[in-house]
């Protein structure tokens, strides 16, 4: 274990660990004397991202304690006590999170991440009590840092000390990004189902010394970003090689470099500070622009310098890896009448899947629905999705129109299902009160009655064909989406 590589809360934090172990009489640092440590350590992000979670450090630590305490120990506490295997190996992936993170030393953030992994050994009281899984920190650590670009983006003011510069100094130049890797370990994206032929391309064509700026080409709809998610998931999980191994996807937000940009030349300022921060990070940083027909012409302010022509010389090079995503229309109109540019990038075609490819898709993506929308699709729906897509609605893509119609019937299924429920509801009542309405007409002779009993009667009819009706085509579909949701319960 390279200590240099820890920063010094972390170092305070494996110290502090065995003096846990120590006060507790136990003959080795564990995994939850590390996590102990971790709690009762104040000044990081980690109250911070357990906030967030809503388990408070305290809450935390007695179950820790509670843990402790019911482990033997020795009689006599021993001094110099060294880490066990399972502390040792957290320890490591802890180095790996902080490389997945892009930050220059192991933090707290990334020694906590490393203890919930489910490979790790922690026990599983602890693991069951505290109800935290590494996605979960992920998101928060994701939204501690888009809080704090967000904050560092404002003028400075006069005499104020600069941050710290690994982490902070990129956060500010790259503040028109999003980190496309953060969002993958979080788990934001969908599954990529299929296409690992263009996404080996995609790999291959980075990989390359010179011309290692990918553009993928298609139809709206056929999963191009797709495509760069699930590049973004391969690195978070290791699958992209080696030397991708520690980037980091950014996708840059073109609208939000544009927008503000109030004096002239001021885009051009913000575009060329990313590309060089990009350049000098040697390859760390992968940017992906969708729509990326876009820059050419933005920020040109009929100068002719626009974004396009500032990224052609670190293109040229091979400094600079870009994805860009567009349709073919939009290429033939805009990139391939600068055939200087067109040069620089290696077109990665990107067709529609065909039915059987497009059914994966859904079937492989469905339980991202299933969990928004708390139903559950029969597998006949989901082949249905795409038939109907390809036989009504032939001028778009799949598989994105047919995600577009479980979706929309999901949601639609939503709304009648709470329109029966009120409904059944509703006219039950309705029948109750009716009901007991003719009960008190009971004993009393239809001829010294006959317009009220005409009318109970009546109405009463009426009612139970309106209950008829609703429970012939919605009363199972709700007796089995209560079943279901008592079942998730």
């Amino acid at each position: 274990m390279d200590i240099a590589s820890y920063s010094s809360d972390s170092r305070v934090i494996i110290k502090n660990a065995r003096e846990v172990a120590a006060a507790f009489k136990h003959p080795e640092i564990d995994i939850e004397h590390l996590l102990l440590a971790t709690v009762r350590h104040e000044g990081t992000e980690i109250e911070s991202i357990l906030n967030q979670l809503g388990k408070s450090p305290s809450f935390v630590e007695s179950i820790v304690e509670v843990y402790l305490k019911e482990q033997s120990s020795r009689s006599a506490a021993r001094e110099n006590l060294t880490l066990s295997p399972s502390a040792q190996r957290v320890l490591e992936q802890a180095v790996e999170e902080k490389n997945k993170l892009y930050d220059p030393v192991v933090e707290p953030e990334h020694i906590l991440i490393a203890m919930v992994d489910p490979k790790s050994s922690l026990a599983p009281y602890v693991r069951e009590k505290m109800g935290i899984v590494r996605e979960d920190i992920f998101r928060a650590i994701a939204e501690d840092r888009a809080v704090a670009e967000i904050a560092v983006s404002g003028p400075k003011k006069k005499g104020a000390e600069a941050g710290p510069p690994a982490r902070k100094e990129v956060g500010r130049t790259l503040r028109y990004c999003t980190d496309m890797t953060d969002r993958a370990a979080a788990g934001e994206f969908d599954p990529l189902i299929g296409r690992e032929k263009e996404v080996q391309q995609v790999i291959q064509i980075l990989l390359r010394r010179r011309k290692n700026s990918p553009i993928l080409v298609g139809g709206a709809g056929v999963g191009k970003s797709a495509i760069v998610e699930g590049f973004a998931q391969a690195v978070v999980a290791g699958r992209a090689g080696q030397a991708l191994r520690e980037v980091r996807v950014m996708e840059v937000d073109m609208g939000a470099m544009v927008a503000g940009a109030k004096y002239k030349g001021e885009f051009e300022e913000r575009f060329k500070a990313l590309i060089g921060e990009v350049v000098k990070s040697a390859g760390k940083v992968v940017l992906f622009i969708d729509e990326v027909h876009t820059i050419c012409g933005a920020g040109s302010g009929g100068s002719g310098m626009d974004a396009a022509n500032l990224i052609k010389p670190a293109l040229a090079r091979g400094q600079l890896r870009l994805i860009g995503a567009t349709t073919q229309e939009e290429y033939t109109r805009y990139l391939e009448k600068d055939k200087a540019l067109d040069r620089r990038f290696e077109r990665v075609k990107v067709e529609p899947p065909n039915f059987d490819e497009a059914v994966r898709v859904v079937r492989g993506v469905a339980a991202k629905y299933e969990d928004h929308h708390k139903i559950k699709y029969v597998p006949e729906a989901m082949t249905a999705a795409v038939k109907f897509a390809q036989r009504y609605l032939s001028e778009r893509n799949l598989p994105d129109v047919a995600l577009d119609i479980i979706d929309e019937a999901a949601s639609e299924f939503g709304v009648k299902k709470e329109m029966a429920l009120a409904g059944l509801e509703k006219i039950a009542e309705e029948i109750a009160n009716l009901e007991k309405m003719i009960a008190a007409c009971e004993g009393r002779e239809p001829s010294e009655a006959v317009s009220e009993f005409e009318k109970l009667k009546e109405s009463y009819d009426d009612f139970s064909r309106q209950v008829a009706r609703l429970d012939e085509f919605w009363g199972h579909r709700v007796e089995v989406g209560n079943e279901d949701k008592g079942g998730e319960s």
